[in-house]
């Protein structure tokens, strides 16, 4: 059964639920408390979901009716998150997101074997956002999770992915492999802070965001403690 545990639900919260928005898609509330995210985040507005949906609008895309399910099953599953966050205790809320991710991960594995992970042109870079986000919650599966993050790295090769998530996906992996993260993205919510997971060197880790053109480690930190700060009961 899928742990939905708080890295990845409070993950999805943060980064899709939220109707305050960033470039990146990370809460943008952090304000004078997070300058440096802040500064980063104005200066690189074109990685904002919004950003992503006028681009999308100039295109024609082909595969519409994939890119309404993906719609629906993330609608679906922050829904269940939101309602799991707001009691945690209540085990048919957490039953729920568990039914939830089942049911997406065997689509999500149709859709890979049958016609690969969709591009641009067919779902925009609005429904590649929103593939990403499922396969991100899907822990369970981490034979899916490391055979789309191939196919996510060539649609980054080709400029049509976000390096934010292409990070973000990377670290999932290499944390289920049992090794160090790439680029510091995975944090423990449950401790209360966010303490970025298993990351060998600090310094490695910000030469390898440097390489994506992310923002520093220490202004993402800043950037998640807001997030978790405004979301704790």
């Amino acid at each position: 059964m899928p742990r939905p545990g708080w890295a990845l639900v409070v993950f999805a919260f943060a980064a899709i639920a939220s109707p305050k928005l960033a470039a990146g898609n990370e809460p943008d509330s952090a304000g004078a408390a997070c300058p440096g995210a802040t500064a980063w985040n104005e200066a690189h507005a074109e990685r904002s979901v919004a950003a992503m949906k006028r681009r999308d609008e100039a295109r024609t895309l082909s595969r519409p009716a994939v890119l309404d399910e993906l719609r629906h099953r993330v609608a679906s599953d922050q829904a269940a998150r939101r309602a799991m966050l707001a009691n945690p205790a209540d085990g048919a809320a957490t039953r729920e997101v568990a039914r939830i991710d089942v049911d997406n991960d065997s689509w999500l594995r149709h859709l890979l074997e049958k016609d690969g992970l969709p591009g641009v042109d067919q779902v925009g870079e609005f429904g590649l956002h929103l593939a990403w986000l499922l396969v991100q919650h899907a822990d369970e599966d981490p034979q899916l999770q490391h055979w789309a993050l191939a196919s996510f790295e060539r649609r980054y090769e080709a400029g049509e992915f976000s390096a934010d998530e292409l990070a973000k996906l990377t670290d999932r992996v290499l944390l289920e492999q049992g090794k160090a993260q790439r680029y510091g993205t995975q944090f423990d919510w449950g401790s209360g802070r966010f303490d970025p997971r298993h990351i060998a060197d600090a310094s490695e880790v910000d030469a390898h965001r440097r390489e994506l053109g992310l923002m520093p480690l220490s202004d993402y930190a800043c950037m998640m403690n807001a997030a978790l700060r405004r979301l704790a009961p």
